[in-house]
């Protein structure tokens, strides 16, 4: 493992996200908006006191650890799965739908002249950008990894986090572990108030797709019968089911 004057070049955790629908965003918000609030989905990983390395650019977020040990696991799993929920139920417009993946394997990072390669970040990118949905997937290594520290002893409470699911992709659905974006409140109260909550974030997400399209391809279009628009509809279909598979007590 090389880690010298800020570069990382070895076996590493690499999470990455994208936003749907970014272009339209940034043709309908000011950029000091956009920017300010990434910046706040990832001050709330600071509170949580989540040590991760993280980079942003354009509609593009990764998270990285130095190494591939089970505590960079527990700190990437921490910082990745709070973003993600974060960004989903945020309560302001614009929405931002994400997709994303976490993996592991070679990854180079030179941090001060902002070069960033590797297998593990085009697996990682590979595995979010082909799901044919809004949600965050442990790829079939990373679970492999991380259930082989388990194995040997550690308890990483995979289960807490992440259901076994056909995740819907655009070539063929895979079977991975998704995260659920669950509450660890017990209290009855809090956990359906979160649930309804997952539930309306989506749905507002939704509709502001909905209206950024008809903004984008004019208010003239009927969007059910518009193949373009039938394409991102699917996307929120997708993540309904889940949300009603994870969480029967929605229907």
């Amino acid at each position: 493992m090389e880690n010298n004057k800020n570069i990382i070049n070895g076996n590493c955790w690499v999470a990455y996200f994208d936003i749907l629908g970014f272009r339209y965003i940034v043709k309908s918000f000011p950029l000091e908006f956009v920017r300010e609030e990434y910046k706040k989905a990832l001050r709330e990983i600071e509170k949580y006191n989540v040590i991760c390395k993280s980079k942003f650019f354009s509609d593009t977020f990764i998270f990285y650890t130095e190494n591939d040990s089970q505590d960079s696991y527990r700190r990437i799993r921490a910082a990745s799965t709070i973003f993600f929920r974060e960004i989903f139920l945020r309560n302001k417009t614009p929405k931002f739908p994400m997709r994303g993946c976490l993996h592991v394997g070679q990854f180079y990072a030179d941090e001060e002249d902002g070069i960033f390669f590797g297998p593990a970040l085009i697996d990682a990118y590979d595995g979010a950008e082909g799901q044919n949905w809004i949600g965050f997937v442990l790829s079939k290594k990373a679970r492999e990894k991380s259930e082989a520290y388990e194995s040997a002893g550690s308890k990483l409470n995979n289960e807490q986090w992440f259901l076994e699911y056909e995740v819907p992709y655009k070539k063929e659905p895979k079977r991975l572990l998704t995260y659920m974006m669950n509450t660890l409140d017990e209290n009855d109260d809090a956990i359906k108030r979160h649930q309804d909550g997952l539930w309306s974030a989506l749905q507002e997400m939704e509709s502001t797709a909905r209206l950024m399209f008809l903004k984008e391809n004019g208010i003239k279009i009927i969007c059910e019968k518009c193949p373009k628009y039938r394409k991102i509809s699917t996307k929120y279909q997708n993540t309904r089911k889940f949300l009603l598979y994870a969480y029967p007590a929605l229907k």
